[in-house]
């Protein structure tokens, strides 16, 4: 919410032409400044993803919440320009945390995977809450529903099961409908557990707080040429279209024989979209293009 603190001008004595004609001229320019400064906001937001867990990096258990993510932020307009993957240690966390929040800037979120669970080496709630200072507190109301999950399976919440209900003092604490594991919010880290149903069933759950831009758009093109030969065609039109995203991938599949190279380009912008691509096409032979 923005709070607005209005400076109070001096009266205006009657009958003073040189202090009228003054806050004449500069009335004008304080406008200008406002409002300049009210739409050079930074583009879209940037969001970044913190994978944590010993199990990742050893290769035990393969990573799907990233891709997943990555997908859906990118059809909400939200910029993923940062992943990384560490072990769960409080020193690791904290700092990694610290310089993607920076990286994403104020009004950028970061989502944490996995550390939120019951047993020792679960240091997730810990390490972000030192992070920024803030106290680790039992949540009562997450205590509530954990206890009405538990009873249906006639287990006990024991100390070690309310580590997960100790959580960051001050955060905000998100309920996901038919979950009683709490969405964390502390000062825009999103934490998360990482099992995939329930990292992408949570984010899913609360996506509308992550629409912050015009979506992507994406065109492909497929060609026979292979990319050493388009090298020098992208990098004339990526020179006249700086807003447009684009990217060559060649053809993998020894099988398929339709083409040697996909063209995509990717652009907030319809119009400027498909300029690039007229002019993309407009480089390459006819005899060249696929199907």
């Amino acid at each position: 919410m923005l709070t607005w603190r209005c400076a109070t001008l001096p009266r205006l004595p009657c009958f003073q032409p040189s202090l009228i004609k003054h806050y004449a001229r500069i009335l004008p320019r304080l406008y200008t400044v406002l409002a300049a400064s009210s739409t050079q906001q930074a583009g879209p937001s940037k969001a970044a993803a913190l994978i944590i867990g010993n199990e990742i990096l050893s290769g035990s258990i393969t990573d799907t919440n990233t891709p997943w993510l990555a997908q859906l932020l990118y059809k909400q307009g939200v910029d993923l320009v940062r992943a990384e993957y560490i072990p769960d240690d409080i020193h690791d966390i904290k700092q990694t945390v610290l310089r993607l929040k920076e990286r994403v800037g104020p009004d950028g979120v970061i989502f944490s995977s996995g550390g939120i669970g019951p047993t020792h080496d679960d240091v997730t709630y810990e390490a972000l809450a030192s992070a920024f200072g803030a106290q680790l507190k039992v949540h009562e109301p997450t205590v509530k529903l954990m206890q009405a999950h538990y009873a249906k399976t006639g287990k006990e919440v024991n100390e070690a099961r309310l580590r997960m209900a100790t959580l960051p003092e001050g955060a905000e604490v998100l309920v996901t409908k038919g979950l009683w594991v709490p969405l964390v919010n502390l000062n825009g880290v999103y934490i998360l557990p990482g099992i995939p149903r329930l990292f992408q069933g949570m984010i899913n759950a609360h996506k509308d707080r992550f629409t912050w831009g015009a979506a992507f758009q994406t065109l492909s093109l497929y060609t026979s040429m292979g990319e050493g030969d388009l090298a020098n065609i992208f990098g004339d039109v990526a020179k006249q279209f700086p807003n447009v995203r684009m990217g060559s991938y060649p053809n993998v599949d020894a099988q398929d024989k339709r083409f040697t190279a996909k063209l995509q380009l990717e652009c907030r912008n319809a119009k400027q979209l498909e300029e690039a691509m007229a002019a993309v096409k407009d480089k390459i032979p006819t005899h060249a293009l696929a199907e």
